[in-house]
């Protein structure tokens, strides 16, 4: 690395790197014995390099590269080795992602030669133990450079320039007691590089007014060697105080990140939304729940392209990877272990402001996450007095209507769940920004029902109705599995359900079970009970949900 101010570095002081000598004069050193001496190691300030403007300006979100090229590597940095290199044969271990349904291919390799002209591949194990070595937080530098590289009007010739400072704002880590300077510029130094290691090859098929082309192999990210900015303390000592880097985007930018390209149809310019929380969230989870890192950067470039519904499986796949999956499929002990970090997975997103819609014409109620307003024991009297009282009314009701007794959960029951439907959609921050987006464009925006609907049955000729329901960061819908709940707008009930005994009389007389009723609302079964027994209240959404499932079975 080339360091500046030091013997025989071509980099100007005036330019690239100031380092400030500490030399007192004969006068100042009788001046500083006669002052409050000075902490010992203290630097004086330097002039660093300019770097391009701060990302995030508004505090919350910016602009950033979201083309299939920044997607796959965002993928190759979190899921390691779980996204499957192929490793047939001797040679150069490779990953390939098809486009429009492999007519077309992006191929990543692996390289350890960050600064020359010709990096070559790495092979076979060197290129495993590398990828081995992939940190999940580097996928928040690439995230990074991807935001800045759509500051430039021809990011495959022009560099942006950044430095530890700005890194450590964008992810947190000025606010990061446990670690002191030197380990926080190791670990950025060490980020910074690891998004540089991929090299890529475009084979991209015709694509409406897109000419189909090929980009011949090059780097993802292009680094020049970072400038370390060093300083003597007052004890003579030289210490790294920060660090500058020179980065840009590869030829690939050329066709997927040039605003002249897209503007005569023979290229793309596709961009989405970035939070700066989104980069510090993932840099205080990634270490106790990396399978919720992993779906946050998967459901980054996900969401922005669409708000459908995805299968449950494929999430499974992207958070934990193919192998736990399967060895799920297989054995009691591992489905076990895994349907629990799932659970607790989307419990970390929802604590994050992601949003759920379970499809519960395909999700298995019992393998619903839990959630604050899912859980059956939430309204337990305080009181113990009236605890015990509940405790005795609940153990003298028949088995199977008991809050404490177990769901068994039928066979097959996670196959089912591998092939659940469900929708998520981006934190408030994210979801306003790529609305804003929408609107400048004329593609038509669908609701998270109307996304279930899509993937329904064929036979499935109406869009279930959706209940909404409030916690404190973000809103899950929970959708009917009966496509017969949704009505007209002239036929929606105008009675109104405003106690426990009303619902119970309705329920009654229409010949459902409170089990029955929990599943078409998309509820446990205690609820239902809660309410009917005055120990919960209805609020508006749920009011209009039963007034609409009970009008339906009329």
């Amino acid at each position: 690395m080339k360091q500046a101010g030091t013997p025989g570095s071509d980099i100007p002081l005036s330019i690239d790197a100031i380092e400030v000598d500490v030399v007192a004069s004969e006068t100042e050193t009788k001046k500083a014995a006669t002052t409050k001496p000075k902490r010992r190691g203290r630097y004086h300030s330097f002039e660093r390099p300019p770097t391009h403007a701060d990302l995030f300006p508004n505090g919350e979100t910016d602009r950033m590269a979201s083309n299939k090229v920044i997607w796959e590597g965002c993928n190759i940095l979190s899921q390691g080795r779980d996204i499957g290199w192929v490793e047939a044969g001797p040679g150069s271990p490779y990953y390939e992602s098809s486009v429009a349904k492999g007519k077309g291919y992006l191929s990543f390799w692996i390289t350890n030669e960050l600064h020359v002209k010709h990096p070559t591949v790495l092979e076979e194990e060197a290129a495993l133990a590398l990828i081995d070595q992939f940190d999940i937080r580097a996928a928040c530098l690439h995230l990074i450079y991807a935001a800045y590289a759509t500051q430039l009007e021809r990011p495959w010739e022009q560099q942006f320039v950044l430095n530890d400072r700005q890194l450590e704002r964008y992810l947190g880590l000025d606010k990061n007691k446990k670690l002191n300077k030197q380990q926080k510029l190791e670990l950025l130094l060490e980020l910074a590089k690891q998004p540089c290691h991929l090299l890529v090859y475009v084979s991209w098929p015709e694509k409406g007014k897109v000419k189909s082309f090929s980009v011949s192999r090059t780097w993802l990210w292009e680094i020049s060697e970072p400038i370390l900015h060093f300083q003597e303390d007052l004890m003579g000592n030289s210490e790294m105080v920060g660090f500058t880097l020179q980065v840009k985007a590869g030829n690939w930018a050329q066709y997927f990140l040039n605003p002249s390209r897209c503007k005569d149809g023979n290229g793309y310019y596709e961009y989405g939304i970035l939070s700066q929380s989104i980069l510090q969230d993932l840099m205080t989870i990634w270490y106790n729940h990396e399978g919720a890192a992993r779906l946050i950067l998967w459901l980054l470039f996900k969401t922005k392209v669409g708000n459908g519904p995805v299968r449950a499986g494929t999430l499974f796949k992207v958070a934990f990877g193919t192998e736990k999956v399967e060895q799920a499929r297989k054995a009691s002990a591992p489905r076990k272990r895994l349907v629990s970090q799932w659970k607790t997975t989307l419990k970390v997103l929802d604590e994050q402001g992601w949003k759920f819609t379970f499809d519960l014409a395909t999700y298995p109620p019992q393998y619903l996450p839990d959630l604050p307003d899912l859980l059956p024991l939430t309204d337990i009297p305080d009181d113990p007095e009236q605890a015990a009282e509940f405790w005795l009314e609940d153990g003298a009701k028949g088995e199977g209507d008991r809050l404490t007794d177990t769901v068994k959960r039928p066979y097959g029951g996670f196959e089912q769940l591998l092939t659940a439907r469900m929708v998520v959609q981006p934190p408030e921050e994210i979801s306003r920004k790529l609305e804003e987006l929408k609107e400048s464009r004329p593609v038509r925006s669908i609701s998270a029902g109307e996304a279930i609907s899509k993937l329904s049955l064929e036979a499935e000729t109406s869009s279930p109705t959706s209940l909404k329901s409030r916690s404190r960061k973000s809103e899950r819908r929970l959708l009917s599995p009966e496509p017969s709940n949704q009505l007209p707008e002239t036929t929606k009930p105008t009675e109104r359900i405003d106690s426990g005994e009303k619902l119970k009389a309705l329920r009654l007389t229409r010949g459902m079970t409170q089990s029955v009723l929990a599943a078409k609302i998309g509820k446990s079964t205690s609820w239902v009970k809660l309410v009917e027994t005055g120990r919960r209240s209805i609020t508006p959404e749920d009011q209009t949900l039963l007034m609409t499932v009970l009008q339906a079975t009329m």
